[in-house]
Formats: structure tokens, sequence, C-alpha cells
């Protein structure tokens, strides 16, 4: 009998060791609200100072997730009327969202496979509360990587969806009114990264396996579109870090540029600087090479390629200048 005792109590001991989860919630203020639900061997922690945050986690496996709602040091202590939410299931994922200073913030994570991170950082110090900023990230595979930086606002809105493994989207947002969109949803290997400063929109889309997109703008109510099928197509190089290497650059005022790869091995740069300027590249094959540079005011420029190996390129400075270039065949 005692044998069989210590038999059952080993077993139980492992069993409780193996299913183990922790969770930890610190609330400081009033009608802030919190739940944690976890089935496997997960983490997680919620910590909120201030008023009306709300915070909510949900995990199935053996995951980490954080979420911080509080004010800054050089600012307030405090933050009011976040919402927050994580939900996780597989094993090795790993999900922070930190809402920091003015408040109103939206941050929500949803996370499915394995060994992927999601991180939201939203700090609005000087900017108005309302409209809150906004962040949504979405992944479904293996060793994807999401990452969220607002800065200021008001009004600030992002959102990335990665199905696949071994995708990569960064964004970065600072001042207000900014609209970010991320979508590689079939694919694995995809990298996009954009940066906004002003007010403006950008539209990133990658289907296939190994391509590139990097944008960077500066100003307001400038737009860009990104639209690649096939394989290793760029609009820029990595790492993000080198600005000068990003695929689309806007800098001013009301610049549109719009790009659409459908092919494998297609790499196009856009570079923007003044106002009201537009640019469009449409490519339909592989291996062609395309730049269009314009500077000055309500320029017009057109790259169209059709089948491989073509290379094209547009620059104008100065006023109202239009462009356009359209290449068929295959060499």
């Amino acid at each position: 009998m005692k044998k069989s005792t210590l038999i059952f109590a080993a077993l139980f001991a492992s069993s409780f060791a193996m299913a183990q989860n922790t969770a930890t919630t610190t609330q400081t203020g009033d009608g802030n609200d919190a739940s944690q639900n976890q089935s496997g061997n997960n983490a997680a922690t919620i910590l909120s100072v201030g008023n009306g945050n709300e915070a909510y986690q949900a995990q199935v496996g053996s995951n980490t997730a954080s979420i911080s709602q509080q004010g800054e040091a050089t600012t307030s202590q405090v933050t009011y009327s976040n919402y927050a939410l994580q939900d996780q299931i597989g094993q090795g994922n790993e999900a922070n969202i930190r809402q920091r200073e003015q408040g109103n913030g939206t941050a929500v994570q949803n996370q499915e496979g394995n060994n992927n991170t999601a991180d939201i950082y939203q700090r609005n110090p000087w900017g108005g509360a309302v409209p809150g900023n906004m962040s949504y990230q979405d992944q479904i595979g293996n060793n994807n990587k999401a990452e969220a930086s607002i800065f200021n606002g008001p009004g600030n809105n992002s959102s990335q969806i990665q199905e696949g493994n071994f995708n990569y989207s960064r964004l970065v947002q600072s001042g207000g009114e900014n609209t970010a969109i991320h979508l590689q949803t079939e694919g694995d290997r995809n990298y996009a990264f954009s940066t906004q400063n002003g007010g403006s929109s950008v539209y990133i889309d990658q289907e296939g396996s190994d391509n590139i997109a990097t944008t960077t703008q500066s100003g307001a109510e400038n737009l860009i579109e990104i639209y690649q099928v096939g394989d290793r197509n760029n609009t820029g190089v990595i790492p993000y870090w080198e600005a000068s290497d990003r695929g689309i650059i806007q800098t001013g005022l009301e610049n549109t540029a719009r790009l659409y790869q459908d092919g494998d091995d297609n790499n196009h740069l856009i570079r923007q600087d003044g106002d009201l300027n537009e640019a469009s590249v449409v490519v339909f094959g592989d291996s062609n090479i395309g730049v269009i540079l314009q500077t000055g005011v309500s320029n017009f420029a057109l790259i169209d390629q059709s089948g491989s190996a073509h290379n094209a390129s547009i620059t104008q400075t100065g006023m109202g200048n239009t462009a356009n270039v359209m290449q068929s065949g295959n060499y």
C-alpha cells in the first residue's frame, strides 16, 4: 500500500510539473479589468497602472505573454482606457504589449503555431488622447516575427498579418493619422518594413517567398501601395536600418507610389521628393529592373514591363513632367 501511494504521488507531481502555468496580475488605480486563461505550461503577466484599462490573455500550449499598461517617468506615471488582448496557441510563442501615457490605445495579438514573436509598443506622451492608436497582429505558422512601434498620436492604425514560416514584419509610426498594413499571407521568409512620420498611408501585400518590401514616408497624405506575387521580388534591401536602401521613399506632401510585381526576381525602386508626384510600376514577368526618381511638383511617371530581363529608368526634376516607358518581350 505504501509503495502504491508513493508511485501515485510521484506521477501526480510529474504531471503537475509538466502542466504548470504561471499568472501574475498587478493593478493600481480605478476600474481596471484583467483576465488570464491558460492551459498547458504558460507564463502570463499583466500590469495596469491608471484607470479603466482592460487586459485579457488566453494561452494553450507552452507560451509567454506580457501586457504592461502604465505611464512613463518623463511625462505621467499612469495611463487610461487602454485595451489589450493576447491569444496564443502552440509552443514557444511570445507576445508583448506595452501601452503608455495618454491612453485610449487598442492592441490585439493572435498567434497560432510555434516559436512566433509579436511585439506592440504604443507610446503617446504629447499627442491627443482621442482617437487612440490601434495595432493588430495575427500570425499563423512557425518562427514568424511582427513588431510595431508607435510614438505619439493620435489616430495611428496598423495591421500585420502573416501566414507561413520565418516571415518578418516591422512598422514604425511617429506623429498622428498614419495607416500601415502589412500582409504576408502565402509563403516563407518574406520581409516587410515601413516607417512613417506625419500622417501617411502604406499598404504592402506579398504572396510568395523571399520577397522584400521596405518603405519610408516623411510628410502628410502620402500613399504607397506595394503588391508582389511570386518569389524573390525586391523593393529595397535588408536590413531595414539602412534608410538609403529602402525601396520606396517619399518626402513631401500628397505623393503617390504604386508598385505591382507579378513574377520572380524583379527589382524596382521609387524616390519622390516634393509634392503631388505620382509614380507607378507594373510588372508581369521575371528579372525586370526599374527606377523612378522624382524631384519637384506634380510629376507623373509610369514603367510598364511585360516579359523578362527589361531595364528602365525615369528621372524627373521640376514641375508637371510626364513620362511613360512600355517594355515587352523576352531577352
